[in-house]
């Protein structure tokens, strides 16, 4: 059975407003005072006394079983939450080990079947316990001034965790791939283990703090250092916004607008629009040939 700590609040409320007269007569500072005027005066109500002394007794009681659940309540969330910590599993990166020619790790820039072929499941890992590829993919577009911001960010991160690879996708160039991988939007960042995601940056800001929060929120890793250089606003992601043309959009456009004419077309304001012209025509072609 399990007591609510609501309903134990409202019981000892409401017992204290039951008894406002008597507990306000009576105060624990005062109770040395108390003793000494009843034992100086005889003509002292012994009832009263008694009474006040049961309402102490009571007060006391109902403090003591409050204080009792609610420490009880209060270790038990924090029981919760400490299973619920332990529940929560961290994945588990594979070490990448670079060649001795490679000073640092960096970003890689990739295409879709790149991207694909990166991402592949092994079947025999099954857990994020297991050690497996980290991938962390930063889906851009070059047009985009909110890319163009993370771009540098993104580019110092990956000296910050060398055990993780790093790429990077043109959304927009390659737009299938936004359905598979669920992208709505750019820049968005998620993180791959063993090809599966496991994680999505949902900030509104973008710098490597807390694009390093989130990694180390998933795979419990510490960075390195957090430093952006100036090498960094140069690529391998480009932080400046190149204006390019959207063929696809300009396509999409094209094809609302035509679908808009024919439905306009289609409906009775066009019909009227039409018969109006064709009266207005005719009346003048009539009043034409009466004046000839």
């Amino acid at each position: 059975m399990r007591l609510n700590v609501s309903s134990t609040a409202s019981l000892f409320s409401a017992l204290l407003i039951a008894l406002p007269s008597l507990t306000s007569q009576y105060d624990i500072n005062d109770e040395s005072d108390a003793q000494k005027e009843e034992a100086d005066f005889s003509t002292v109500d012994e009832s009263e006394s008694l009474l006040s002394n049961v309402v102490s007794d009571v007060n006391k009681t109902l403090t003591n079983f409050y204080n009792h659940v609610t420490s009880a309540n209060v270790s038990t969330d924090s029981n919760n939450t400490h299973s619920a910590n332990e529940t929560r599993k961290l994945v588990k990166c594979k070490e990448i080990i670079y060649d001795p020619i490679d000073t640092e790790p960096a970003v890689e820039i990739i295409n879709g079947s790149s991207l694909a072929k990166l991402l592949q499941v092994k079947p025999d890992i099954t857990s994020r316990d297991v050690e497996a590829d980290c991938v962390l993919v930063l889906f851009y577009a070059r047009a985009c001034p909110f890319s163009a911001h993370a771009a540098p960010h993104f580019n110092a991160l990956a000296r910050s965790y060398p055990n993780i690879k790093m790429v990077a996708l043109d959304a927009l160039k390659y737009h299938g791939i936004n359905a598979q991988y669920g992208i709505v939007g750019v820049p968005t960042l998620k993180m791959f283990h063993n090809g599966r995601p496991v994680g999505k940056f949902n900030g509104t800001e973008y710098n490597i703090h807390l694009f390093s929060r989130f990694v180390h929120a998933i795979t419990g890793q510490h960075c390195q250092s957090l430093l952006v250089t100036s090498k960094d606003f140069q690529g391998p992601v480009s932080s400046v916004v190149e204006k390019e043309t959207d063929y696809f959009l300009i396509l999409s456009w094209f094809f609302i607008i035509i679908c808009s004419i024919y439905y306009f077309m289609e409906s009775k304001w066009w019909k009227m629009i039409v018969e109006m012209v064709q009266n207005n025509w005719r009346e003048s072609e009539a009043q034409h040939e009466h004046n000839d």
